[in-house]
Parts: C-alpha cells; sequence; structure tokens
C-alpha cells in the first residue's frame, strides 16, 4: 500500500520538513530523519512510500547512537513481515573486522513484528559504534544501540508517522521526547518543531497538510 503526504509551505520562508517514524513498543530506540525535503515558501511537497517494504539491518555511527548523531547505511536486506511465510528475522554477525548480515528467514513464532539477532562473534566494544536498525523503502527509519548476543523487536503494529520541522540532515537520530529535546537540543540537534503525528484514517492512503507562519502543521482537504 503507497502513502501520501502532501505539504503546502505557508509559513513565509523555506522549510526543511521532515517525516519520521517512532516504534511506540520500543523504548530503547531512535527515530531518523527518515524523509527529508527543502519546501520554498508557498511550494509544496508530496512524499510517498511504500508502507510494507521494510528492511531490516544494521549501520555505523560516530559514537554510541544519540540524539543527534548520524546514523552511516551498512546493510539493509529487505523482509515481509505482510506476507504469508515471509522473512520476518535476520541475524547479524561479526567476521574479519566488519558486521555482516546473515540470510533472513521467516520465524512462526515472530507474528506482527520483525526481529533483529546478533551472535556472540563480536564483543561490545567491537558494537559501540554498530546500530541494528529497520528500513522503510530501502532508507534507515529506526535504529537500536548494537549489542551482541541480543534480541530487537520492531512492533510494526506499533508504528507511527510524524511530521517536523527540522535542520537536521537526513539519518540523523532524533530524541525520543520532547523533554529530552528541549534539554539536549543545544549540543546534538539543530533545531525541530514539536512533531505532529500524521493520523491515516480507516481506508485512507493520502493526507495534505499546510504548513502555517507558527510552524503548525494543519490537515487540509
Amino acid at each position: 500500500m503507497t502513502y501520501s503526504v502532501t505539504v503546502t509551505n505557508s509559513s513565509g520562508a523555506p522549510q526543511k520538513v521532515a517525516i519520521f517514524l517512532a516504534d511506540t513498543f520500543s523504548a530503547s530506540g531512535y527515530s531518523l530523519v527518515w524523509l527529508l525535503n527543502t519546501i520554498n515558501d508557498q511550494g509544496n511537497c508530496q512524499f510517498k512510500w511504500d508502507e510494507t517494504a521494510y528492511g531490516l539491518g544494521w549501520g555505523t555511527t560516530s559514537q554510541p547512537i544519540d540524539a543527534g548523531v548520524q546514523f552511516h547505511v551498512g546493510q539493509t536486506t529487505p523482509v515481509f513481515p505482510n506476507t504469508s511465510m515471509g522473512n520476518n528475522v535476520l541475524p547479524i554477525g561479526y567476521k574479519s573486522g566488519s558486521f555482516s548480515s546473515g540470510a533472513a528467514y521467516f520465524d512462526s513464532g515472530v507474528s506482527g513484528k520483525l526481529e533483529i539477532d546478533t551472535d556472540t562473534s563480536f564483543t561490545v566494544s567491537n558494537a559501540l559504534t554498530m546500530s541494528v536498525a529497520l528500513y522503510m523503502a530501502s532508507i534507515p527509519a529506526l535504529a537500536v544501540q548494537g549489542a551482541p548476543n541480543t534480541q530487537y523487536l520492531f512492533d510494526i503494529t506499533q508504528f507511527s508517522y510524524y511530521l517536523t520541522v527540522t535542520n537536521s540532515a537526513l539519518g540523523v537520530a532524533l530524541p525520543r521526547s520532547n523533554a529530552q529535546f528541549v534539554a539536549k537540543a543545544p549540543m546534538v540537534v539543530d533545531s525541530m518543531t514539536t512533531p505532529t503525528e500524521i493520523a491515516f484514517g480507516p481506508g485512507a492512503t493520502s493526507l495534505k497538510y499546510n504548513l502555517t507562519n507558527t510552524l503548525i502543521f494543519q490537515p487540509t482537504l
């Protein structure tokens, strides 16, 4: 299923508008700046994505993942949680000084979720700058600090999409909450407006928003 969100910028100046994905099931992961576009004043932009185009994988960071840290793509593997007996688990290991993904497979015990399993081929120290990640449409969307001998679950039934105006780049980890944003923003995040949840109603696949001169996303018909 393809979702689309059209944003018209009526703020009075060009704005960098981003969409990010949040997993309310996970308290340890970070949302990444996922879709991003600069929209001129009085201009508009349509964001489109296939909400079934999931991927699992890993990536690297300059330090342990935290708000404001840039995530760099390492390796991604398509998975198919909405397909009968579709692959929904990905193993990740370490060999010859680098991380690598194994072959994805189907686990009937993993329902409504996607899973990443790491083995004991690496140490905590090896993984300090590695994060496991969920990808959407081949773009990293959620990242969690990597560790050996660990199972990671992403609950796709709990995913929500949000709009924000930000100066952060694509792939930068966002604060987990407004409170965290207020506390850390001067050091690690350039700027980020209060997120607006993109609420697709039953059967809806397309929404429109107007960005006002107070940087609020207002739904429009």
